[in-house]
């Protein structure tokens, strides 16, 4: 049986030589990581001999070292470009449905449009300079020409004509009747629109060839591996692409659709002979609001159908060859729900994949940060959704589908620049594991020489990140957390309902405003897509007692996010499960997204226990209901985020302090259990705790997280109460400072503490600082204590290591290593690379963020305690 191992960072594959490959391996090895993802992006031959050389070498020692891999299924990111295996099967690439106009003003007798022309891509001004990639395939097909008569503006009154059949030779000849009209050329093509030579990920051939080019390759070449060694493959951000870049691209913008043989037929079928002439509602509205119902059923379609043809069918592959398929998808600018670079609707691109998965790259997730908007450069980033929604998406599909086992990947940390230090990236963890990610994939091993500026931070650099030894100090405690988080199963307190129907009909609003509010209440929670009302069975949903149970997980109530329209499949659950109660945030919807059916409209008006809530107020209303964790703190605090797991008869509360600069503090009430005890992953020791009627007293300083669970059986008895003594003050060390990929250490005799930076601005590496202290006699306890330090330090006393800090408050226990009389100190601090990294900038230049000091200042003490 495979092993099953939490963590697999990417590891850039390159083509280096096989020294740099096997030491790598040993480093990540070194890290406690037991696992790798090969990203196939720089190697210059993928799926080649150099290739296939190469993942030899990693097979080699990962046999030696007993890994496992996973492997990333294309050249290149987004996965669907198939290798450039589409060139030698170019009648299999995508094709797309486009629709383009010109206006006539009747009454006008035989106008004429040319329609073949109006079937090529137009070249403007803003073209000049741009190169377009060539298709690969010639094909053109005229779906219809239909005349709609313009209300104003650019809505249409829903009043059209049938010119199909008037075209002849490429030329429409027509008598237009009086009034403002827009002829519209509906076409297919493959000449249009972006990545023609990619797959055709709706197409269950075209996604054939992803699997010839890329995972049948694999197979041939190494499957006496599949299921031990290789552990399955990992898709990076699959989508439809079918507008230019990243932002968010709405059903109803002006862009090519995704488009296909099995999307015609079943569109077709849906809409009724008049098909075709209705295709341009797709890019245009109308005042009858005809266009709602046909949006919905396209969306329906399209996302059901890369589903089914693509990550459904890569999946089944997997499986059926005894590994296992997963990735993650463009979440970001609600593409999780939306064309362009999405998929259309997230649970449903996840169906296929064996875990759930999501990403968090270049400050998405920013410590402590949840209220501004990054300005990247390359696109603006707001910060609720990932601080708020993409975690919970990715942990719901987690929950709720039965196949996922409740997995849950995130890719991480990648992207961020030399500036993410250790310190942060034990946030991001806790942060996400409070989420409920229990496997990731950190971003990102790299063998180039350092310092590689393609996406850093990377966590060896050639032997030169100073933080790669608290680096594997973080994953150890990671893997911990992710084990401890894994066999069993959350517990949410309430539903929301997924927005993307109604983001598809009209206006929404969206996940994370909503969950905003519940989780800074400790109100965890599911997001709850309408399909698993339709698919009952299969999701374990039903409503009992007035509880609404998905796939085992028991929620108090459904919560409808504002909403112009709810989807039909939604509405009738809600109607024939009378007694679940529903918070509706606002008002209530307006209508059915699918405009066909009033009676189940009014029903939603009329129904009992539905009940409105303003958005703000959302987890105030529910704990005044008594809707909330059996663990919670007595005083609100919107910092302390709250994950309840459960396990081999034990309830688990893992507790985050999400501020970096407030302290949480106050009486935990704890839930009814035979015992309690706190379990410190960081150093892997379970103590019994001693409630105080029924409570227990919480403080969590920045950074800091704790874990409580019932019904402890093997545990340490807490130690006995002590009081401060007194302390040292110390401010003068002898230092050296090791320098990134310098041979030569600098030395500073009797340093005044202050930050190394305000002496050398470039400095980037390990900091040594030493000096003595007197002990009259060993104390009960000892504590070394620095106020600041930037960024991992280890504390060492008499020559003997008394602990590791890599995050703050930076005090560590040393009662063990202390003699009476002179005692001597190394404090060793190691900083980021940013500083010395941007000495070396490549082209993207230096890092524009804010430079942190380096080094260890302010109150430095050695504490005692009796």
């Amino acid at each position: 049986m495979m092993k099953d191992n939490h963590i697999f960072p990417f590891l850039w594959m390159r083509g280096e030589d096989e020294e740099i490959i096997r030491t790598e391996l040993a480093k990540i090895d070194e890290a406690g990581i037991k696992s790798v993802c090969l990203e196939a992006r720089p190697h210059p031959e993928y799926a080649g001999d150099k290739w296939w050389h190469d993942v030899d070498i990693v097979i080699d020692e990962a046999k030696k070292r007993d890994m496992t891999i996973w492997i990333l299924d294309d050249a290149h990111f987004p996965t669907g470009m198939a290798n450039d295996g589409m060139k030698n099967q170019p009648e299999k690439c995508r094709r797309y449905l486009f629709t383009q106009f010109v206006d006539v003003v009747g009454p006008l007798p035989q106008g004429q449009v040319d329609v073949e022309l109006l079937t090529t891509r137009q070249f403007t001004w803003q073209d000049f300079g741009k190169q377009f990639s060539e298709p690969i395939y010639d094909e053109t097909k005229l779906l219809s020409v239909t005349a709609y008569k313009v209300y104003k503006d650019d809505e249409l009154t829903g009043e059209y004509i049938d010119l199909t059949d008037k075209v002849k030779d490429g030329y429409l000849t027509a008598d237009f009747p009086a009034g403002v009209w827009r002829v519209f050329v509906t076409f297919s093509t493959t000449k249009m629109g972006p990545k023609l030579e990619y797959i055709n990920y709706i197409e269950d051939g075209s996604v054939q060839v992803l699997i010839d080019e890329v995972y049948e390759k694999h197979y041939a070449r190494y499957k006496d591996l599949f299921g031990t060694v290789i552990a399955g493959f990992f898709s990076d951000e699959p989508g439809f692409y079918n507008s230019e870049g990243y932002g968010s691209m709405k059903i109803g913008d002006k862009a090519t659709l995704p488009w296909g043989k099995e999307l015609e037929e079943q569109l077709t079928k849906a809409l009724g002979k008049d098909a075709y002439l209705k295709l341009p509602l797709l890019f245009a509205e109308d005042s009858e609001d005809e266009c709602r119902e046909l949006r919905m059923t396209y969306m329906d379609l399209v996302s059901k159908l890369y589903s089914k043809n693509f990550s459904c069918k890569l999946g089944e592959w997997c499986r059926a060859h005894n590994v296992m398929y997963i990735g993650h998808i463009v979440e970001d600018y609600n593409n999780h729900m939306r064309l362009g670079a999405g998929p259309g609707h997230y649970f449903r691109a996840m169906a296929g994949q064996d875990m759930a998965g999501i990403d968090n790259i270049g400050y998405q997730l920013m410590p402590g940060n949840d209220v501004a908007t990054r300005h990247t450069g390359f696109s603006d980033i707001i910060p609720d959704f990932y601080h708020y929604q993409v975690g919970k998406l990715g942990s719901s599909a987690a929950a709720i589908d039965p196949a996922k086992k409740g997995r849950l990947m995130c890719e991480t940390f990648g992207a961020y620049g030399w500036r993410l230090g250790v310190r942060d990236m034990k946030w991001i963890v806790d942060y996400q594991v409070a989420q409920g990610v229990n496997y990731f994939v950190p971003h990102a091993f790299s063998m180039a020489e350092y310092p590689d500026n393609d996406c850093p931070p990377h966590f060896y650099a050639r032997g030169n990140n100073p933080q790669f030894e608290y680096f594997c100090h973080l994953m150890k405690y990671t893997d911990r957390l992710c084990k401890l988080f894994s066999g069993g199963k959350n517990v949410p307190q309430v539903a929301v309902l997924y927005e993307a129907e109604s983001d598809w009909a009209g206006n929404t609003m969206y996940g994370y405003e909503v969950a905003r509010d519940l989780l800074n209440h400790q109100i965890d929670f599911e997001f709850i897509p309408a399909d698993v009302f339709e698919n009952a069975d299969y999701y374990g949903c039903r409503v009992e007692d007035g509880n609404l149970i998905v796939n085992d997980r028991t929620m108090k109530a459904l919560i409808i996010p504002e909403c112009q329209y709810l989807s039909k499949v939604a509405a009738k659950f809600i109607l024939d499960n009378p007694d679940l109660q529903v918070y509706y945030v606002n008002e209530k919807p307006h209508g059915i997204a699918e405009n066909d059916d009033s009676d189940l409209f009014t029903g939603i008006l009329r129904r009992e226990k539905m009940d409105g809530v303003a958005f703000d107020l959302i987890g105030y209303r529910l704990m005044n209901e008594g809707i909330r964790d059996d663990l919670y703190l007595s005083k609100y605090n919107e910092h302390l985020r709250q994950y309840h797991y459960r396990k081999d008869g034990k309830d688990i509360y893992f507790l985050i302090n999400a501020s970096v600069s407030e302290t949480i503090e106050g009486d935990i009430v704890l839930p009814k259990a035979d015992g309690y005890a706190v379990y410190d992953a960081m150093h892997d020791i379970s103590v019994r705790l001693i409630p105080n009627e029924g409570k227990m007293h919480l403080c969590l300083k920045p950074y800091e997280s704790i874990i409580v669970y019932t019904n402890p059986e093997e545990c340490q008895e807490p130690t006995a109460a002590i009081n401060f003594d007194k302390a040292v003050s110390l401010d003068t060390f002898d230092v050296q400072l090791n320098q990134i990929a310098c041979d030569t250490p600098r030395y500073e005799k009797a340093f005044k503490l202050q930050p190394i930076s305000n002496v050398y601005r470039d400095f980037s590496g390990e900091i040594v600082y030493t000096t003595e202290f007197e002990v009259e006699s060993i104390p009960n306890k000892a504590t070394f204590f620095a106020e600041q330090v930037f960024e991992c330090m280890t504390v060492e006393v008499n020559g003997k290591e008394a602990g590791k800090k890599i995050t703050p408050p930076y005090e560590v226990d040393v009662t063990d290593t202390l003699t009476v009389g002179t005692n001597i100190l190394k404090v060793r601090v190691a900083t980021t690379a940013l500083r010395d990294a941007n000495t070396k900038p490549g082209i993207f230049g230096k890092e524009r963020t804010i430079i942190e000091p380096t080094g260890m200042f302010g109150e430095v003490q050695v504490r005692f305690y009796k």
